[in-house]
């Protein structure tokens, strides 16, 4: 009998990714996925999809379309792929105990205190995890005080933000004050080295702006997970490169930044988190490995991981589910190094018409036959 596995927000990049992970495995799951927008070219990879309300902006409706779907699907596990899915996942699981054994996520507190970057931040610091120095509007210290002990630039960005956007470097202190007038966002240090920030200031005085230019330093990717037990049972981190569209990913074993994986994983666990748990970290202007962000599922790296030995959803799956899906050819022999980049796709206007009408969609038609 084959696994049925929900992906929430089915379109959604890492739900395309995990997908990616499970390729040449299809014949023993059945894939099905929910999605707010008809025509999200990714979602006819699956084997079904549920039209279902935006999860942030209507969650009751959002929740009720889920309660739905499992009703009529009964999937052994249910995916979130964004975070206000690991949100609001992680809310349902606590008020519906029936749902909380199959749903990837923990607690709903740490849910929501992974997904706002000021709270993090006060976890982090409770608990003795190194976390990239932080304040938001009405912190205890002033504006200039923070500017002074961490010093220019400054990152500001969303609290609850993602992908890089809405994110800023600021230089000055009249800078930090309308910044700090923005709703909903902090401020944080700037961890890679300031010199890189200073000396694109000066090349665009002398030279002018590049069309294109990133300072988006080293990453030090770390992904673990967390059994239903409590266990957490493998960290594994990567060097992520990310420049135009492109990311070059490669294995990462240096001690510090496993030991930091490991130690997140403890205390994660500890206060109620179990599944996977994403950690972005980066070493600071004096080396040392600093996380800024945390995500409650699985990441963009997802597929690339897989690629290099760590097939983390195949792993989630059978801690959860108890089923195990073999191995692929990637864990006998891993790549050294992945690249991922972007590919073009579409949507047939006829899967999205049946999709907008029915509020489903199948990869069989009436007869049974596959599309």
């Amino acid at each position: 009998m084959k696994a049925k596995l929900l992906l929430l927000s089915g379109g959604s990049q890492v739900a395309q990714y995990v997908l990616t992970a499970l390729e040449g495995r299809r014949d023993l799951l059945q894939l099905v996925a929910t999605s707010s927008i008809a025509d999200e070219p990714g979602l006819w990879r699956f084997d079904k999809v549920c039209l279902a309300p935006v999860t942030a902006k209507e969650p009751a409706a959002f929740r009720g379309r889920l309660l739905e779907i499992d009703v009529r699907e009964r999937p052994d596990l249910i995916v979130p792929c964004r975070d206000d899915d690991v949100v609001a996942l992680a809310e349902l699981a606590e008020a519906r105990p029936d749902i909380a054994p199959r749903a990837l996520c923990g607690s709903a507190a740490i849910a929501r205190m992974i997904c706002d970057k000021w709270q993090a931040a006060l976890f982090c610091r409770q608990h003795g995890l190194p976390y990239a120095r932080s304040m938001i509007a009405g912190s205890e210290a002033s504006p200039e005080q923070f500017a002074r002990e961490v010093g220019y630039p400054l990152v500001i960005k969303p609290r609850d933000g993602f992908s890089s956007r809405g994110i800023f470097l600021i230089e000055n202190d009249e800078q930090l004050r309308r910044a700090l007038e923005r709703p909903n966002y902090v401020v944080q240090e700037y961890l890679d080295s300031p010199e890189s920030y200073w000396a694109l200031k000066r090349a665009i005085d002398t030279d002018g702006l590049p069309l294109f230019h990133t300072l988006h330093g080293l990453k030090h990717s770390i992904e673990l997970m967390i059994a239903t037990s409590g266990e957490v049972t493998r960290v594994f981190a990567t060097y992520n490169a990310h420049a135009f569209r492109v990311s070059r990913i490669r294995p990462n074993d240096d001690a510090e930044t496993l030991a930091l994986g490991r130690r997140c994983g403890e205390v994660f666990a500890a206060a109620g988190w179990r599944g996977p748990l994403n950690i972005q970290c980066q070493r600071d202007r004096h080396g040392r490995v600093t996380i800024h962000e945390f995500n409650g599922r699985f990441s963009a790296a997802t597929a690339a991981r897989a690629m290099l030995g760590y097939d983390e959803v195949a792993h989630g799956v059978e801690l959860f589910t108890g089923i195990r899906l073999p191995p692929t050819e990637w864990q006998a022999r891993p790549a050294a190094r992945v690249v991922s980049q972007l590919v073009a796709r579409a949507s047939h206007p006829a899967d999205v018409e049946r999709l907008q009408t029915h509020g489903e969609w199948s990869a069989y038609d009436n007869a049974g036959m596959a599309r």
